[in-house]
């Protein structure tokens, strides 16, 4: 009998694992499929969550789960292969790939559409030249400051910020900064704003990702999964 017992143990186990196995196969194929039907046009903004201390305080200060955002610069018919603009580091050119690695794990991307871009009235070859004579090598701002430059005078950028003055340059009813708060979390931005020896910039004009979500202009596509990434 305890042999009996053992051998069926083996193979309910065998099943088991066999069953979770094509569970986790069709789950990840209707990803994909779900990623194959999404339409990424130029223009579009995707919304980054991340995963580092700063990031985490800014999605916990502005209450949205995401930090970073970048512009959609080119697509082809394999979401992984577009091409996106960003502040990071600099202004740049990045490989949407480059992006999904870069996302917090196990969360997703949001996707938005400016509405004056639904009538696909926008195309690749007019936001390249745009980001081209601009945009492209501007360094990024660490102090998250509007209308903030370096000491050579070039404009420095965040990410949000970089965005929204990328994407107003095409709008007839361009996105406006608002004023940011930073008192859900006072302690960490006193201290992170005391390496630029200055105050925290509470009230001042800014955009932030969730300014972004939360906005009027943008039509809402939804999230984007990742699979082969995450």
């Amino acid at each position: 009998m305890t042999f009996q017992l053992a051998v069926i143990f083996r193979f309910a186990c065998q099943f088991l694992m066999l069953s979770l196995t094509a569970l986790h196969f069709f789950e990840a194929a209707a990803a994909q499929r779900e990623d194959a039907n999404v339409t990424l046009n130029a223009g579009d903004i995707l919304l980054v969550p991340l995963n580092c201390y700063v990031c985490n305080a800014i999605e916990k200060e502005t209450g949205v789960p995401y930090s970073h955002s970048v512009v959609v610069a080119s697509t082809t018919n394999k979401l992984n292969e577009a091409i996106v603009y960003e502040a990071w580091g600099e202004v740049k050119r990045t490989p949407l790939s480059e992006i999904f690695k870069r996302a917090q794990k196990g969360e997703r991307l949001f996707h938005l559409r400016p509405i004056e871009f639904r009538q696909g009235n926008i195309s690749e070859s007019d936001i390249s030249a745009v980001f081209k004579e601009k945009f492209e090598g501007l360094p990024f701002d660490d102090e998250f400051l509007w209308n903030n430059a370096d000491t050579a005078d070039k404009e420095k950028l965040y990410c949000s910020e970089f965005v929204i003055k990328f994407i107003n340059t095409f709008l007839q009813n361009p996105e406006p900064p608002v004023p940011m708060s930073f008192t859900t979390l006072q302690d960490f931005w006193k201290k992170y704003y005391s390496q630029f020896d200055q105050e925290v910039p509470e009230g001042e004009l800014g955009i932030s990702p969730a300014t972004i979500y939360r906005s009027n202009r943008f039509e809402k596509r939804g999230p984007l999964k990742t699979p082969l990434f995450n």
